[in-house]
């Protein structure tokens, strides 16, 4: 996954080679004095081919095929088919690398960069969607912290979960929050996969930046996300997510 961004930065090298500055001797009063003088790209056609060679090879990377898509998985909130699909995958692969069962999976609907359209899902349909390198990311909350993050996440009007059922306001208030079909426990501790970008407490949800017993993996979101993918192909399967009522949104 990572032959992509180093292509990348390699096709941004080549253009600035091509556009280099070069030292040439020039005359001056009192001797020879070497200055900056720039080296012009021979039209653009030039430019057309470093970019088309560039081009060609990062779509080689991004054209494998991982899977099918039965549906077309969108984003919206308060909960949607790719928040949901993202967030059970996240649970589902944080619980082979940790070593304590996780309860929860949370990440941010915008760090989901892209949909996944109905159909073949390539490689670069993944990276469309986590273009980031956010890597996996597990910490510890006390049910108290838990609630303040319930209450984040219903200020927003929803991010996408796993693992817990919230019912928020329509004014951004939370009103009730489940684990495990249980009311969250003040007394309880719960742990928590997220990213390792959410785990400071960005894109506001503060709470996770009080979490203990930290454990960032250094294993790539996206990474996980195409094995996860690649598993459900292995078994026959298609990505399939649907809303199915985790984050309810009642008028008051």
């Amino acid at each position: 996954m990572k032959k992509l961004c180093c292509l990348s930065f390699l096709l941004l090298s080549i253009l600035f080679l091509a556009c280099t500055k070069k030292n040439e001797l020039v005359a001056v009063d009192g001797g020879n004095v070497r200055v900056a003088a720039i080296d012009r790209v021979d039209g653009a056609g030039q430019v057309r081919e470093i970019l088309e060679r560039g081009r060609a090879a990062v779509d080689s990377i991004k054209r494998p095929v991982l899977g099918e898509a039965a549906v077309s998985l969108d984003k919206y909130i308060p909960e949607s088919p790719l928040m949901n699909f993202a967030a059970d995958a996240l649970l589902e692969m944080a619980q082979r690398h940790s070593s304590e069962p996780v309860d929860i999976a949370i990440t941010n609907k915008g760090g989901l960069r892209s949909n996944i359209a109905a159909g073949t899902v390539t490689f670069g349909d993944i990276y469309n969607v986590f273009p980031f390198e956010n890597t996996l990311a597990m910490l510890t909350l006390s049910g108290e912290q838990l609630l303040q993050l319930c209450g984040e996440i219903a200020a927003v009007g929803g991010e996408a979960i796993a693992g817990m059922r919230l019912v928020i306001s329509d004014d951004g208030r939370l009103l009730s929050a489940t684990v495990g079909d249980r009311p969250v426990d003040n007394s309880r501790r719960y742990r928590v996969a997220t990213s390792d970008y959410l785990a400071q407490g960005n894109d506001k949800m503060t709470a996770l930046a009080l979490g203990t017993e930290r454990e960032v993996t250094g294993i790539v979101v996206r990474d996980l996300m195409v094995q996860y993918v690649k598993e459900l192909t292995a078994k026959g399967e298609r990505l399939n997510a649907v809303c199915d009522g985790r984050i309810t949104v009642k008028k008051q």
